[in-house]
């Protein structure tokens, strides 16, 4: 019985209630944290990760014969995976098979040494020796051996094997086997994940170096944040989806909000997962930890509102790489960055030829993972410059939208210049044409023009003309808080996870096309 004080009284209940958190310590990975270190609180998703992590052990236990041999576990930022995952379970898994050989891997040699002295630290605890070793019931105590000071590599005392090897990528790893091989973090920042020669360096150390270090029925941990579609986890879930023979890994993907996949209408859902595996990116059909839509998943450090706020603050492209582990490439292969050129003021009036406002009515509650419904307010000037002047975007129930709509209508009626006309899509069906309609008689009670048509071909077409505009400089946007997104949407187009703002641009500019000779004469405003 551990004692803070040699005046504590030992109760019978005392002890058997000790007994059981020790024996619930060897068996369960999430009692063990919580037993070797008093402040820490597992979360839903920490019980839910170390159910596999349990197997993994239980893989090697049984020399392959069950459990799980490949795991990958994307988690965002700051919620607690390199703890769990390379501090407490190699230890943990060191006390139940101590002859185990362990390698722990890192983006730095510094940071790999970090864990494994941690790990080292907890194996020679007084809390771990109540459970594994020389305080605890076991038959062979697992201790540290005396000759062990090196913080990198460590062995247990005889009679067991075991011990630990911790290295950066690309470290000295020869002529050392491991039983389990963990790989927390490979990359270190954006820096180095956007590095075509960096992601070939990790993946040469994967496959020449660290992947030849794995025995007879080892197994293989990746605890990581996505943070490109082709980094090292990206690459594993490629091979899955292209060589059979090929590592299958077991993937548990915890976003940080829950959003449900938004299939396409012509494919069901294994082969929009295999075209997502061939993208680098995992995607579930439901979550793993069974939220609805929008929620968080640890509320207790970060609530939906902490989340949201991030988002704001990293821009689409990195929340959905490293919150949301849906990386996609910074670059499609229609629209640049650069050719995307700012003007600090709008247009003058008397410069305008033309003024559309442009229309994906998307509609889906906030957080739901669907579609935004995004309206593009766009000029053409009498020397032939296409100025996006405003861009609005949100997640809206069909009541919310329309609401949006009316309102970007009214904001648009006070400027002065040509007449906005209001241009939206008329989705598929007889109720397709019915919410048009609707939509229309809504914003004619209240004074503006608006028309509405079907959209039909592939989006990547009818994006075509727009990319050209683009390309060839004829575009400017108005400098605001939405031209982050709207670029990034962009960029990534048509690989990026949205298309909202790119499909109404396309209308938008199309509808440019029809414009008069000549500046009107004639304002509102």
């Amino acid at each position: 019985m551990l004692a803070t004080s040699s005046t504590m009284t030992v109760t019978p209940d005392s002890a058997r209630h000790e007994l059981a958190k020790r024996e619930l310590a060897r068996r369960h990975l999430v009692d063990f944290s919580e037993y070797i270190a008093p402040y820490y609180r597992a979360s839903r998703h920490h019980y839910l990760a170390g159910e596999y992590l349990e197997l993994v052990e239980t893989y090697i236990r049984t020399k392959g014969a069950s459990g799980i041999s490949r795991l990958l576990i994307l988690e965002p930022p700051r919620h607690g995976k390199s703890e769990q995952a390379s501090r407490h379970f190699p230890a943990w898994v060191l006390g139940r098979m101590p002859d185990t050989r362990v390698i722990v891997t890192s983006y730095s040699g510094d940071l790999a040494t970090k864990f494994s002295r941690a790990t080292r630290d907890i194996v020679d605890s007084d809390r771990y020796r109540a459970v594994f070793g020389g305080l605890s019931s076991v038959d062979a105590p697992v201790e540290l051996s005396k000759d062990s000071r090196s913080v990198q590599a460590w062995d247990l005392a005889a009679p067991h094997r075991g011990g630990l090897l911790a290295a950066g990528v690309g470290g000295g790893i020869v002529g050392s086997g491991a039983n389990l091989f963990v790989v927390d973090d490979p990359f270190k920042n954006r820096e180095e994940a956007e590095s075509d020669a960096h992601r070939e360096k990790v993946w040469d150390w994967w496959t020449s170096s660290a992947y030849t270090r794995l025995e007879d029925h080892a197994a293989v941990v990746g605890m990581l944040t996505r943070w490109h579609g082709d980094d090292w986890a990206g690459r594993l879930l490629k091979m899955m989806a292209t060589d059979p023979k090929a590592d299958q890994w077991v993937v548990l993907c915890l976003p940080a909000i829950w959003e449900p996949p938004v299939v396409p209408d012509d494919k069901d859902f294994e082969a929009y997962q295999r075209e997502q595996l061939l993208e680098g990116v995992w995607v579930d059909k439901d979550d793993p930890l069974g939220r609805q839509p929008g929620e968080a998943l640890w509320p207790d450090k970060y609530s939906l509102e902490d989340l949201e706020r991030i988002a704001a603050n990293l821009g689409p492209y990195d929340n959905a790489a490293l919150y949301q582990q849906t990386p996609y490439l910074r670059s499609g292969s229609m629209f640049k960055r650069e050719d995307f050129l700012i003007l600090e003021t709008p247009p003058k009036p008397e410069e305008i030829v033309m003024r559309v406002r442009a229309w994906d009515k998307a509609g889906t509650k906030k957080g739901t993972g669907g579609d935004y419904a995004v309206g593009v307010r766009m000029s053409l000037t009498v020397d032939d410059q296409v100025v996006v002047e405003h861009v609005s975007r949100g997640q809206y129930t069909p009541m919310g939208r329309e609401k949006e709509i009316l309102k970007c209508a009214k904001m648009d009626a006070q400027l002065n210049g040509p007449r906005t006309i209001i241009w939206h899509q008329q989705d598929p069906g007889d109720a397709g044409l019915t919410a048009a309609q609707m939509t229309n008689r809504m914003l004619a009670k209240h004074g503006h023009t608006a028309h509405f048509e079907p959209m039909s071909g592939d989006k990547v077409v009818r994006a075509g003309p727009w990319s050209s505009a683009v390309e060839g400089g004829q575009v400017r946007l108005v400098r605001a808080g939405w031209n982050q997104a709207y670029i990034d949407e962009h960029v990534a187009f048509p690989k990026g996870k949205y298309d909202d703002q790119v499909d109404p641009s396309a209308h938008g500019y199309s509808k440019l096309q029809g414009r008069p000779k000549k500046a009107v004469k004639s304002y509102q405003g």
